[in-house]
């Protein structure tokens, strides 16, 4: 575990998400197509920095990705444009981040940074303006649940093409949803819907599935998103402390977050199996090695033990789409990955289960074809 982030593993997690998807999506932006990318970044902080350059803060990982991703474009012939655009309330934290931006604003190698000192919601029309012609990632970390009501930031969420990360702070809301003063009930109206209470109290689900959903449900509408995925990351009391939401409208972006979420997560139970043998180590004065290398495998082996649980509830719900098929795996792995944590590689397999199980055909293996997994054109049907 990197020192920096002891005490804040899940701040880690968080951070290792941002980076690793950052860096694929930049990858399919600008060798793709696309010329400009523009990344916004709301709450930018820094917040509990522990270095110097603040390259544990997410605008300066955003930097550095970007920088990095930009340079390979450029070795390859492209000529891509990095827009950046950072917003921050508080006015120490603000002049923090202007002095550490401004040295890679450079707009004559393609790489502008603009700052903002205000409320994120009253900087939306600068942030449209540098999202212009541009493939956008909108990443929204506040400290609390206020500042980003999805009625007047919509304009942000539903630019075209663009996709939006959100630190839901599950573990604040789930705690003041529950206050008894009306003003502080009122002010969840922005994100969780008028008459939110009422609907919270006349669900079935169990209180966290009931807010997620609820959260994840205007989330969607807000920025008109075809998929919408919800990360929980814990601490090391095993509560979750907050979900990173994800809206895309790209089955290619559901994809690679897909995969990014299951390296992070499994990452991030090694980092929370160390953390927790450090803790001992320090109330105990002793600590054995074999344990916590036990104890770290363990937490991968639970990663992969929730995976085979996983892949049998897909399995379920693709046992229950057949009567609706023939579909092309096209259509089928998308909306596996939005309903189960999983990645497209599982999906693929829980097709060759079912077929070797004699539930499906093997489409992928007709016509003398040595495949051995589902491609995207291959037909989904029962046997």
């Amino acid at each position: 575990m990197n020192n920096v982030y002891q005490g804040r593993e899940q701040t880690e997690a968080k951070h290792i998400i941002l980076r690793r998807y950052l860096q694929r999506l930049a990858f399919k932006t600008l060798l793709g197509g696309w010329s400009n990318l523009a990344y916004i970044d709301g709450f930018s902080g820094p917040w509990e920095s522990r270095t110097e350059d603040h390259s544990d803060s997410s605008f300066m990982i955003a930097i550095q990705v970007l920088k990095e991703v930009q340079q390979k474009a450029r070795e390859l012939g492209k000529k891509p444009s990095i827009r950046c655009f950072f917003v921050e309330e508080n006015r120490q934290s603000f002049a923090q981040l202007q002095a550490a931006v401004a040295p890679f604003h450079k707009p004559a190698d393609g790489f502008t940074i603009e700052t903002f000192n205000g409320k994120f919601e009253d900087a939306v029309v600068q942030m449209k303006k540098t999202m212009a012609g541009s493939f956008a990632l909108t990443f929204i970390d506040p400290t609390g649940w206020t500042g980003y009501e999805f009625e007047k930031v919509k304009p942000v969420f539903e630019h075209t093409p663009g996709e939006v990360l959100l630190n839901f702070m599950f573990d604040f809301v789930n705690r003041f949803t529950a206050s008894s003063d009306p003003v502080t009930l009122a002010t969840f109206d922005g994100i969780l819907g008028p008459g939110w209470k009422q609907r919270l109290d006349a669900s079935s689900l169990p209180r966290e599935e009931a807010l997620t959903a609820m959260f994840n449900e205007q989330f969607c509408a807000a920025g008109r998103f075809k998929f919408v995925l919800s990360t929980p990351i814990e601490k090391l009391s095993d509560r979750t402390h907050f979900r990173l939401v994800y809206g895309t409208r790209s089955a290619e972006g559901l994809d690679v977050y897909r995969d990014v979420e299951f390296l992070a997560l499994k990452d991030h139970g090694m980092r929370r199996a160390h953390a927790r043998h450090s803790l001992t180590e320090t109330r105990s004065g002793q600590i054995s090695l074999f344990d916590a290398g036990h104890d770290a495998n363990m937490a991968g082996q639970t990663i992969e033990a929730q995976l085979v649980a996983t892949k049998s509830a897909a399995a379920d719900w693709l046992r229950g789409q057949l009567p609706n098929c023939p579909k092309p795996f096209s259509e089928i792995w998308p909306a596996m990955l939005d309903q189960f944590m999983m990645r497209k590689v599982d999906a693929k397999q829980v097709c060759v289960d079912l077929g070797k199980a004699g539930e499906i055909r093997e489409t992928w293996r007709m016509g003398g074809s040595k495949r051995r997994t589902p491609s995207e054109t291959d037909l989904i049907h029962p046997a």
